[in-house]
C-alpha cells in the first residue's frame, strides 16, 4: 500500500511539472507588458509593473506579430509546417483565448478603431492578400488584394494608410506605393486610394504628425543583402521627414547604424532599434533629437527585435539572448534586464484597465 501511494505521488508530481513547463498560472497582478515569442515552450509572456513574469503560456505554433488593444493581445500565427492562418484574441489577465481562422497566411497586424488590418505573405499574381477583422464580433469583414508586401501602417481618421513594396529586382521606384483603406461612400471598407511614392523603398516604420511624417528606411549597403533587392549597396539606412500632402522629402539624414526597425517618440527624442531577421543581427538603439534631427547617443542592446515605451522606460525585446531590457529614457541607460525565454519578437505595453483604450 505504501509503495502504491509513493508511486501515485511521483506520478502526480511529474504530471504537475509537465503542466508548468508550458504554462505558468497568471498571478493576480495587473499586467503591464506582453511579450510575444515566435516559438518556444511558452510563446506568450506577461510581466507586471515591476517587470517580473506573472504568467506565460504556449499559444499556437509561430507567432509572427501582435498588438495590444485594451486588455486583449491580438497575435497572428503563420505556423511553419504546416502553415497556419490564425488570429488569437488573448486575455492578458488569464491567458485564455479565442481563435479565428483567416483565409490567408498572416504576416503583419495593425489595429485601429477596433478593426484589425492584417497583411499576408501569400504572394499571388495580382498582388498580396489583405484582410480586415472586426474585433467587436471577432469576425472577418472583407479581403482585398494590395499591390505589394506591406511595410508599415499609419492610422487615419477613416481607416489606415499602408506603405507597400512589390519586391523583386525590377519592382522599385514607381512600384513603391501608398495604399489607403477605409470606409467608402456606401459604408463598406474598400481601397480608397493607391498612389506611387517618390521614395524607392517604403519605410519600415513611421511617426505621424498632422503636417508631416518622420519615417525610417532600412538600407542594405551594410550587412546582409536580400536577394530581392536589385542594387542593395545603393540603399543606406535613413530618417526622412516627409510632407504629408505629397510625400516630398523635407529633410533626410543618413543613420550610422543599419536596419532600423521601429521609431518611437518620447518628448523630443526618437528611439530607433537596429535589427534584421535576415541573419538575426543588430546590437544598437539610436537616440535622435527630433528638433535638431541629430544623433544624441547610442545604447547597446543585443539583437533588439522590438521596442516600446512605457512612461519613462524604453522596453527592448532582445531576440537571441531571450531577454527584455528596461532602459531609462532620461539617463539613456539600461536599468534592468528580464529573462523571458527564447526568441522574443515583440514587446507590447498593456494599458491600465482603469483607463480608456488609447488611440493610435
Amino acid at each position: 500500500m505504501k509503495k502504491y501511494l509513493v508511486f501515485l505521488l511521483v506520478i502526480i508530481l511529474l504530471s504537475t511539472a509537465c503542466q508548468t513547463v508550458n504554462e505558468v498560472p497568471v498571478k493576480k497582478e495587473t499586467p503591464h507588458l506582453a511579450v510575444i515569442k515566435d516559438r518556444g515552450k511558452a510563446n506568450v509572456v506577461i510581466l507586471n509593473k515591476d517587470y517580473k513574469v506573472v504568467g506565460e503560456k504556449k499559444i499556437g505554433e509561430f507567432l509572427i506579430d501582435g498588438q495590444v488593444d485594451g486588455q486583449t493581445l491580438y497575435a497572428i500565427d503563420c505556423g511553419i509546417e504546416p502553415a497556419l492562418k490564425n488570429l488569437y484574441a488573448i486575455n492578458v489577465h488569464d491567458l485564455s483565448y479565442q481563435t479565428l481562422t483567416l483565409p490567408y497566411i498572416p504576416q503583419k497586424i495593425f489595429i485601429h478603431d477596433r478593426v484589425a488590418y492584417i497583411a499576408s505573405s501569400s504572394v499571388q499574381q495580382s498582388g498580396f492578400p489583405f484582410m480586415l477583422v472586426d474585433l467587436e464580433s471577432f469576425s472577418l469583414i472583407d479581403t482585398f488584394t494590395v499591390p505589394g508586401a506591406v511595410s508599415s501602417f499609419i492610422p487615419e481618421a477613416n481607416g489606415v494608410t499602408m506603405h507597400v513594396n512589390a519586391g523583386g529586382p525590377n519592382k522599385f521606384g514607381p512600384y513603391a506605393k501608398k495604399v489607403r483603406v477605409g470606409k467608402g461612400t456606401a459604408g463598406k471598407y474598400e481601397i480608397l486610394e493607391t498612389k506611387d511614392t517618390p521614395q524607392e523603398l517604403p519605410p519600415t516604420n513611421v511617426i505621424s504628425y498632422p503636417e508631416k511624417n518622420i519615417a525610417v528606411y532600412a538600407g542594405f549597403a551594410k550587412g546582409p543583402k536580400p536577394r530581392w533587392v536589385k542594387q542593395p549597396e545603393a540603399y543606406t539606412s535613413k530618417i526622412k521627414v516627409l510632407d504629408k500632402k505629397n510625400d516630398s522629402v523635407l529633410q533626410e539624414i543618413d543613420l550610422e547604424e543599419s536596419f532600423p526597425q521601429q521609431i518611437v517618440q518620447k518628448d523630443d527624442l526618437a528611439f530607433i532599434n537596429h535589427y534584421t531577421d535576415l541573419d538575426m543581427s543588430g546590437e544598437m538603439i539610436s537616440v535622435y533629437d527630433l528638433k535638431t534631427m541629430k544623433l544624441i547617443t547610442k545604447i547597446r542592446s543585443e539583437t533588439p527585435s522590438s521596442i516600446a515605451l512605457a512612461g519613462s522606460h524604453l522596453l527592448v525585446a532582445n531576440f537571441v539572448p531571450g531577454t527584455v531590457s528596461v532602459i531609462d529614457t532620461q539617463e539613456r541607460k539600461q536599468i534592468q534586464q528580464v529573462d523571458v525565454g527564447e526568441w522574443p519578437t515583440k514587446v507590447l505595453v498593456v494599458p491600465d484597465s482603469s483607463n480608456p483604450i488609447p488611440k493610435e
